[in-house]
C-alpha cells in the first residue's frame, strides 16, 4: 500500500495516531476530550491544507470507513545560511507513527521515501529528524545517520497563571 497526501478528512485519525505514538514513547496522551486534542485539530488543518507549501503529511490507510495505519510529516526549517546549505532550508521530518497492528510492512519505510522525495523536490537536501529506539532502524535503512552535534533540549515552565 503507497502513501498518499493525508486531507482534512484525515485529521481525527492523525490525532489518534498522534496519541497512539505518546502512548508509545511513555507520555500519556489523556482523554478523548483532552485539550490538547483540539489544539492538535487546529495544528492540523493549518498544516494539511494547500496554504502551507512548505510542510507536507503522508499517510497509509484511511480509505472509506477504514483508520489510517501510519502517517508522517515533514517541513521545511530555516536556519542561518552558510557555505554548503546557502538558502539555510533543512527538512524536518516528525509525526511519525505506525499503528501496532501494521508494523513491519514497510509502511514506515515508504513514508520517508516520500518525505525525502517531497523535500528534495523542493532543493532541500538536509534532512533532519529526532528517533525512538523503536524508529532508528527505518531512519538508518533510508540513509540517515547519527547527527554530528548532539541534540540538547531546554524545558522551561511558565510561571502559573496568579490566581484571582
Amino acid at each position: 500500500m503507497q502513501p498518499r497526501t493525508a486531507t482534512r478528512a484525515d485529521i481525527p485519525e492523525l490525532i489518534r495516531l498522534r496519541a497512539a505514538a505518546l502512548d508509545a514513547l511513555g507520555v500519556d496522551p489523556g482523554p478523548a476530550d483532552a485539550p490538547w486534542r483540539d489544539i492538535a485539530r487546529g495544528w492540523f488543518a493549518d498544516r494539511v491544507s494547500d496554504s502551507r507549501p512548505d510542510c507536507t503529511c503522508l499517510v497509509v490507510g484511511g480509505g472509506p470507513g477504514e483508520p489510517l495505519r501510519a502517517a508522517g510529516m515533514a517541513w521545511v526549517t530555516y536556519h542561518l545560511p552558510g557555505p554548503r546549505w546557502p538558502d539555510g532550508r533543512r527538512g524536518y521530518i516528525d509525526g511519525m507513527v505506525t499503528e501496532a497492528a501494521a508494523r513491519g510492512q514497510g509502511h514506515a519505510g515508504r513514508i520517508v521515501t516520500g518525505l525525502v522525495d517531497w523535500l528534495n523536490g523542493l532543493g532541500v537536501h538536509f534532512v533532519q529528524l529526532h528517533a525512538s529506539s523503536a524508529g532508528a532502524s527505518v531512519y538508518r535503512a533510508a540513509g540517515f545517520a547519527a547527527a554530528r552535534y548532539p541534540g540538547m533540549d531546554l524545558i522551561t515552565t511558565p510561571e502559573p497563571a496568579p490566581r484571582p
